[in-house]
């Protein structure tokens, strides 16, 4: 690799790292700060409730829309747009003087983070293509940092300068994550590595059919959607089903939250380079699988054994999520196609998972205990056999979706 090459690929890991760290900031931004900011600006138990229903809608919409976008202006122009998007909304949050207008700007934000999700796989495949794994554990790890920091920062920042100086002050990470793609976007341009160099027949670009046809594609949108419908249902919850179920203190089932959050980040670092590895999908999936079964069974069964260990496994269950990131550019055979993958499992598994937290919780009420949602979810942990078997064949989904032309 040439000098030049070299240092391109050096800057542009940097930036995919960079840019991954300041997509989910504003996910858990106002939480932490929702009794500081009622004081300003009115915030009831159900406005704060519809705040939280939005990440997982707009990252589904923005789904569709994100693979037509990128084509658009580029993958490097997508991500600097992104960038000044997220910092001119959360700016706008911090300034907020109603809820209305909370409500928008956190809209918005969460539309141009669920760009960021569909755009990274495809950044990987086309400026690391050899190093699919390791990057993809590194900006998982970023994501996973960006989610968990303003509950702890945040609060620091509120203490200190308020809660509107908290909650602009993420528009910080969004300018940074852009600078090194304003020196790669004019190469990009330059070199024409905004389209893709198509050396294979790609008919998920040149003639695109229903990926539902991929059974590859469909599989890694179904561990998607099994990680994102456990990871959801548990941040909901795990606290006060915990508290009922083994009968633990507020203060424990908050620290059981704690643990479960916390396990994402070995999951993001260990799981991807596993994931591009030979033989290494099935036996992830069943790995998963199996952690989800333990963990449910555990809390049906005895759920005031060792509660702490049955979060233990239930947090180790959403792996799939970080394996599927890794596998959108490993199964796909250049960035465009790994775009459009994206594009396809983002909007389809936010849009199934988004309904999983719902249902646990009408579950709760309607039956008055938890048994009927934790069979739920057991059954929705099952979803995952069919695609590991798939998996397990390591097809690519570009010759899959070349039979269908």
């Amino acid at each position: 690799m040439s000098q030049t090459g070299r240092s391109t690929l050096i800057l542009a890991m940097t930036g995919i790292v960079l840019f991954a760290l300041g997509i989910r900031t504003g996910v858990a931004a106002v939480s932490p700060l929702s009794t500081r900011i009622d004081l300003d600006v009115p915030l009831e138990g159900l406005t704060l409730g519809i705040l939280g229903t939005i990440p997982p809608v707009a990252y589904a919409v923005s789904a569709a829309l994100s693979p037509w976008f990128a084509r658009k202006v580029g993958l490097e122009g997508a991500v600097i747009l992104v960038g000044l998007l997220g910092a001119v909304a959360h700016v706008w949050r911090g300034i907020s003087p109603t809820y209305v207008s909370l409500f928008v700007a956190t809209i918005v934000l969460m539309l141009a983070a669920g760009v960021g999700n569909v755009i990274l796989p495809g950044l990987v495949k086309l400026y690391a293509p050899a190093r699919i794994g390791p990057l993809t554990a590194a900006y998982g790890t970023a994501m996973a940092f960006s989610s968990a920091a303003p509950t702890v920062l945040g609060v620091w920042l509120a203490d200190e300068f308020g809660w509107r100086w908290s909650l602009a002050a993420w528009a910080v990470i969004s300018i940074v994550g852009i600078i090194p793609w304003l020196f790669l976007w004019p190469r990009a341009k330059a070199k024409g590595m905004q389209e893709a160099v198509i050396t294979a027949t790609l008919p998920i670009v040149t003639a695109p059919v229903s990926l539902f046809r991929s059974p590859t594609a469909v599989s890694i949108m179904a561990i998607f959607t099994v990680s994102g419908a456990m990871a959801y249902s548990w941040f909901a919850v795990l606290p006060p089903a915990l508290m009922e179920l083994s009968g633990v203190s507020a203060s424990s089932a908050a620290l059981a939250l704690g643990l479960f959050t916390i396990m994402g980040f070995p999951m993001s670092l260990i799981v991807p380079p596993l994931a591009v590895r030979r033989g290494w999908s099935a036996p992830l999936v069943g790995a998963s699988m199996v952690f989800n079964i333990i963990g449910l069974v555990g809390l049906l069964l005895a759920p005031t054994v060792l509660p702490f260990v049955w979060v233990t496994f239930l947090s180790m269950g959403p792996l799939t999520f970080a394996m599927s990131l890794a596998l959108m550019g490993h199964r796909t055979v250049n960035h465009l196609s790994a775009l459009i993958l994206s594009g396809f499992v983002n909007k389809w598994g936010y849009l199934f998972a988004a309904g999983a937290p719902v249902l646990v919780g009408l579950g709760r009420e309607i039956s008055g205990g938890w048994t009927a949602s934790l069979l739920g979810l057991l059954a929705v942990s099952l979803v995952s056999l069919p695609a590991m078997l798939i998996l397990a064949k390591e097809q690519i989904v570009d010759k899959e979706l070349a039979s269908h032309r």
